[in-house]
């Protein structure tokens, strides 16, 4: 009966330190991964379709020829 208690109280307490060291290593890599953001891409604005009116009857067009 105490070996099973011992047994018990030694594993819960090895699954308690590895889940602590796993979280303290979780935020502590947070912390250094804050100190090098990645550098900001800026996308190129989008240019307005050419010939916008012919644009949507194009578009029009192709959705009535795939009914």
């Amino acid at each position: 009966m105490t070996q099973g208690f011992v047994f018990l109280v030694v594993g819960m307490g090895t699954v308690f330190l590895f889940l602590l060291l796993m979280v303290l290593t979780m935020n502590l890599s947070g912390k250094i991964c804050m100190l090098f953001p990645e550098p900001v891409v800026e996308e190129p604005a989008p240019r307005p379709a050419a010939g916008g009116a012919e644009a949507e009857i194009a578009a029009v067009i192709a959705i009535a020829r795939a009914q």
